[in-house]
């Protein structure tokens, strides 16, 4: 599989197309190479961040967008995975699956749902610190609170038995 490495800008074009002035632009590689005459055998590529994590893929190489020094690497579709374009890092001519895992991603859920307790509870525990609150904020109060306690022990290392608390209302 070929490489196009370090792209730049090596000519500007300037073109009246249908009234509309249309500038194009022409990119080599490290070794001199044009970019459109080098995409022609291509059958997919993908391109890559700083990371190496993949941030473009197209199987028509000629609809992949160029900037100056990102990479592009020829891919044979059939190898590339599905959702490839943030979830993966492309090293090697290998995908590398990057997505966090099931028990990562309760736990950030876990994580954002108590952080949106904690917002309701302040809120409502400074109209009962002000003697400002209704009954039924006091009652809304000790309901949060409660949710957030079980939200607390919901057991994130086994994402496939988790089963979320319901929020009380918010009314």
């Amino acid at each position: 599989m070929d490489t196009f490495i370090n792209p730049v800008i090596y000519k500007y074009e300037h073109a009246e197309i249908n009234g509309v002035m249309r500038t194009g632009l022409y990119f080599q590689d490290v070794h001199g190479r044009d970019w459109y005459e080098t995409l022609t055998g291509w059958k997919g590529a993908v391109s890559l961040d700083d990371d190496g994590i993949v941030i473009a893929y197209e199987k028509d190489v000629s609809y992949m967008g160029m900037a100056e020094g990102r990479n592009v690497y020829e891919v044979d579709p059939l190898n590339v995975p599905d959702d490839v374009s943030g979830n993966f890092q492309y090293a090697d001519g290998v995908f590398y699956d990057i997505r966090p895992d099931a028990a990562t991603l309760a736990e950030q859920t876990q994580k954002q749902l108590i952080e949106d307790a904690g917002l309701t509870i302040s809120i409502l525990q400074g109209a009962v610190d002000e003697s400002m609150a209704t009954d039924a904020e006091k009652a809304s109060l000790s309901a949060w609170k409660r949710y957030r306690v079980l939200l607390y022990r919901v057991d994130t290392s086994k994402p496939e038995d988790i089963v979320w608390p319901e929020p009380p209302s918010k009314s």
